[in-house]
């Protein structure tokens, strides 16, 4: 193992041991929305995977994971966290761009986003080929942080030195994108300092 993927890993852990103290249990925020969503069809695409903890949940459900970033920063901190948790044999790490998947139309059984939305300044393009490559009846899961989340993380950031990266994209705005687009919303609701929601794509 890297120095540079050690190194993150203890990064990962004293900020997982900072978001307890202050009442945020990450790795129970990524399970419960995951078991929110209901029976979910795989393959499972993970948009914006980071550290990998949706790709591993979804993997722990039993379905296989394709988990894409357009960025493979953290894919090595991602492939050991999967390792750690009996799943990597589960999931394929992919860098891509999510604004243009390199998958076939109808391919997945769903596709989840976690903690992204905020990071996109336009999330349709995105929101889109989620869309596109989810085949018909099956979801699209949604979820960022709700306003004390974000005043949580923020605190955290400054803490650091930083600020958190956050644009005007929602999961309320995503989810008014892809009801106007024609998906059936089957939850909507806040938990673990997050917004969460689920939608099916229309079946033929």
């Amino acid at each position: 193992m890297k120095d540079t993927t050690s190194e993150r890993l203890r990064t990962f852990r004293a900020r997982n041991r900072q978001y307890l103290e202050s009442g945020y249990d990450r790795e129970a925020a990524f399970r419960a929305f995951v078991r929110l969503s209901g029976p979910l069809e795989g393959p499972a695409l993970d948009v914006g995977t980071g550290k990998g903890l949706l790709a591993r949940e979804l993997a722990l459900l039993g379905l296989d994971v394709v988990s894409v970033d357009i960025s493979s920063d953290e894919r090595e901190l991602a492939c050991l966290l999967a390792r750690e948790s009996g799943v990597a044999g589960r999931i394929v790490f992919a860098q891509a761009d999510a604004a243009r998947l390199p998958y076939p139309d109808d391919h997945f059984g769903c596709a989840a986003m976690m903690d992204v939305l905020h990071h996109l300044e336009e999330p349709g393009p995105v929101l889109s080929e989620m869309v596109r490559v989810v085949r018909p009846g099956g979801r699209l899961l949604l979820a960022d942080f709700d306003e004390t989340g974000f005043a949580l993380v923020a605190r955290l950031s400054r803490q650091d030195g930083r600020e958190h990266p956050r644009t005007p994209s929602t999961v309320t705005r995503a989810w008014e994108i892809l009801v106007r687009a024609g998906l059936h919303c089957l939850m909507k609701t806040n938990g673990h300092h997050h917004e969460m929601v689920v939608l099916q794509k229309e079946r033929a």
